[in-house]
């Protein structure tokens, strides 16, 4: 049975459309392989999968993998009759995306296809982290894959991080791909972009409904670089943006210094632009409380306290529960403590790691403060809902919440009306709602 078009506004998001797309592309290809030469069901399969591989191509250009030039090698199958080539790659692609693996070897996407496919593997194996730099600039081609090229060969195998890179050539294709594609890390702004994107899919318009709206067209071209920066900074503040131009620091205005991390010159070499994008996720990737709860859980430390835990002596040295250490490992046991600080910090006055953890936590929430609870998330829901409400407030709330939000309640002197959540048809309630 053919794959139907696909109603977009069904799904919840953009990855839950990407997965429908690409398994209705698996299954087509599957039966378009398994089809009779010359016959009407591989007429009707053919243009089915080419369809969707259209329709895809308007999607996938806002991500690295499986990337555009992928799309159009399974054309060229589909075009060359290679069904059973083009059927087998559709499948490993698919999978691949759908359980995230090829994040572990991340640029096998545009240009590293499956002649290279083996030895980016081996080159690529001890890499766990990667992530991708939006490039905003509208350049040719051939100096998109220069450039691509350029930043490979400065790559380095005692690098933390890896990172692929993914063009786009217009203000709104940029604001696009930051709302769609949540890997991407750093931003890049070159020179001047256009505003209007050049074509947007219709697959796409139900998730971009603001950034279609959004009219800008009016503006100089020379400010919209600076444009984008500010309004990335409130759109995803946790990113890293850079600018390059060719205007001199002191005809650059101050807001448009203040919006990036650093500003480049075109005539700086690349390799400064892929050093600070490295530092910039490394000082990101930091977790100064638990790198202080590591180092404290290697230190020799007397016990005094009334925990019966001891660091794990008390379950390694037991003829009975050793079973239990064993299971959990023995790294938890050396991190218990009962202090407060030192090392550790305080809860209550911070001024070491968990006040500089909180700090980085603010800055990625994009909020004024963040403060950590430790005692589980009832007494969290308590704390945010006795800093809303004030004592005679009246609160609707669904009766099936979680009793943490009635005690937050009664705590702060509100006067919660309860309200019957709704029922599925198919579904009677089994309880008597008050």
């Amino acid at each position: 049975m053919i794959n139907s078009k696909i109603n977009s506004t069904k799904f919840y998001n953009i990855g839950q459309l990407r997965v429908q797309y690409w398994n209705n592309l698996k299954q087509d290809t599957a039966k378009l392989a398994r089809s009779q030469k010359g016959s009407d069901e591989e007429s009707t399969y053919r243009k089915s999968a080419l369809d969707l591989i259209t329709e895809l191509s308007g999607v996938e250009r806002f991500f690295t993998f499986p990337g555009t030039q992928r799309l159009d090698s399974f054309s060229g199958c589909v075009r060359r009759s290679e069904y059973m080539s083009l059927s087998n790659q559709v499948s490993e692609t698919t999978k691949q995306l759908v359980s995230d693996s090829y994040r572990s070897h991340p640029d096998i996407s545009d240009d590293d296809l499956a002649d290279e496919k083996d030895e980016w593997e081996h080159k690529q194996a001890s890499v766990k982290n990667d992530f991708e730099v939006l490039f905003v600039e509208d350049m040719p081609e051939d100096e998109e894959k220069a450039l691509k090229s350029r930043l490979k060969d400065l790559r380095n195998s005692t690098d933390k991080f890896n990172y692929s890179i993914i063009v786009q050539r217009s203000f709104q294709d940029a604001l696009i791909a930051l709302q769609l594609n949540h890997n991407i890390q750093a931003v890049v702004i070159r020179y001047a972009p256009p505003f209007r994107s050049s074509g947007i899919s219709d697959l796409i318009k139900p998730y971009i409904g603001p950034i279609i709206k959004m009219d800008q067209g009016s503006r100089a071209d020379e400010d919209l670089g600076p444009l984008l920066g500010k309004w990335i900074k409130q759109f995803r503040p946790e990113l890293d943006t850079y600018y390059v131009t060719d205007t001199s620091l002191g005809e650059l205005k101050d807001s448009t210094i203040k919006i990036f991390r650093r500003i480049f010159y075109r005539k700086e070499d690349v390799q400064e632009l892929h050093l600070m994008i490295l530092r910039g996720v490394m000082e990101r990737y930091e977790t100064p409380f638990f790198s202080a709860l590591k180092e404290y859980s290697q230190k020799p430390t007397g016990v005094f306290h009334a925990m019966p835990i001891s660091r794990g002596n008390s379950v390694f040295k037991s003829r009975w529960i050793k079973d239990f250490g064993d299971f959990y490992g023995r790294n938890m046991f050396l991190a218990e403590t009962s202090a407060t600080t030192g090392g550790l910090d305080s809860l209550l006055q911070p001024t070491g790691p968990l006040k500089k953890a909180q700090e980085m936590a603010r800055n990625a929430y994009g909020s004024q403060h963040t403060y950590f609870v430790t005692n589980g998330t009832s007494t969290a829901n308590k704390i945010v809902l006795q800093s809303l409400i004030a004592p005679k407030d009246i609160v609707l709330i669904d009766r099936d919440c979680h009793k943490s939000h009635h005690y937050g309640m009664v705590l702060g002197g509100a006067y919660p009306v309860y309200r019957i959540p709704i029922q599925s048809k198919n579904t009677p309630c089994t309880e008597q709602c008050p």
